[in-house]
């Protein structure tokens, strides 16, 4: 059932999405001086990059409560990317809107999209690539997450890997329905930013806010409704008598079977749409993407007491010092911006006649 709940393609999918929303992310604040941005403002500005829409629909299809949804849509407009004016067809609601610097927001965020695809492209072949961009298209389209007529929303989502936090989202939220069937009342779209990373050794709380690109007050905070719902407990921590373990308890352990059987009935669908073939290909490019990406490494690559194990110390074996590598670059282009990079670079490659050390 663990390796079933760490291996699937809905994790592989919701981890590459978070990974291409934190590339976007810090390449607009960094780079292009983009203020206030959050990663989830990805999936709310792509449903009003063509038209305003009224806040109630933002919310039913990221599924989340309107109070959430307004909450976001406020953080979003005080940084300047959106407004609200009234909607034309209902005097009571207010249709959200971008403003023109939400709209150069959105198109710069295209172009570091396009970079990503290059070198996620790079990381798993050409070919597995556009046929990976190919199936999300028609899940896109197969799930009926399209929520525009607009024929150029639809033709870019064959072309580009845009469409995958949409995905993500709807991925999310049927699970979340799903497994709600099945008796646990009370769960919501943040708790899955930490029950999936809960892995055999516990999980901690600044590991889980650095995957999920947020403050540790907030994983805190969500990690104590799980808590009050029964789902996890906390213990001292045996490497950091200051810091705590988060578990599962039995309750939480029932909820991870109950979460596999929700897997089934997804990838069910998932066939439904792409046919068995497509449905085998898109699992293994997303599979291979997640690991080369090494997005959960530290949560799951664990010690026996729970803690990630340092490369250093890990047994060498053939490629593993090229993958050691990969590991690195992962992390230091989450951490550094492209100046940072290129002074990197040039202190890595010493210059013609400089005496190395």
């Amino acid at each position: 059932m663990r390796s079933r709940y760490r291996d699937n393609v809905a994790r592989h999918l919701i981890g590459i999405s978070r990974d291409l929303q934190f590339r976007v992310t810090h390449y607009l604040s960094e780079e292009r001086g983009f203020r206030g941005l959050r990663p989830s403002f990805g999936p709310l500005l792509s449903l009003i990059w063509i038209e305003g829409r009224p806040l109630t629909a933002i919310a039913s299809q990221l599924a989340i409560s309107k109070q959430a949804c307004s909450q976001l849509a406020n953080l979003a407009e005080e940084a300047g990317y959106l407004k609200r004016q009234p909607d034309p067809e209902d005097r009571r609601s207010k249709l959200v809107m971008l403003t023109p610097r939400g709209r150069a927001l959105v198109e710069q965020a295209v172009q570091i999209l396009l970079e990503s695809e290059s070198e996620y492209a790079d990381l798993v072949g050409a070919t597995s690539y556009r046929r990976f961009t190919a199936s999300l298209a028609a899940l896109y389209q197969g799930l009926g997450i399209p929520t525009h007529a607009d024929p150029a929303l639809t033709a870019s989502a064959g072309r580009s890997i845009g469409v995958l936090p949409l995905i993500a989202v709807r991925v999310q939220r049927d699970l979340m329905e799903a497994t709600i069937a099945r008796g646990h009342a009370g769960l919501k779209m943040s708790h899955a930013e930490v029950l999936p990373l809960i892995g055999a050794g516990g999980g901690r709380i600044h590991e889980i806010a650095r995957i999920q690109q947020v403050s540790r007050q907030a994983i805190s905070l969500t990690a104590r409704d799980l808590e009050d719902l029964g789902y996890l407990c906390r213990e001292p921590d045996p490497c950091d008598r200051r810091g705590v373990v988060l578990r599962l308890t039995d309750r939480g352990n029932r909820l991870i079977g109950d979460s596999v059987a929700a897997l089934d009935g997804l990838e069910r669908s998932f066939r439904d749409v792409l046919g068995g073939r497509r449905l085998e290909d898109l699992q293994r490019v997303a599979r291979d993407l997640h690991q080369v990406l090494h997005l959960e490494d530290e949560v799951f690559e664990s010690g026996l007491e729970g803690r990630a194990t340092p490369s250093a110390t890990r047994s060498r074996t053939p490629g593993s010092g090229e993958r050691d590598i990969q590991r690195l670059a992962t992390t230091l282009r989450r951490q550094l911006d492209r100046r940072d990079t290129a002074l990197l670079v040039e202190l890595l490659e010493p210059r013609s006649g400089r005496t190395a050390t």
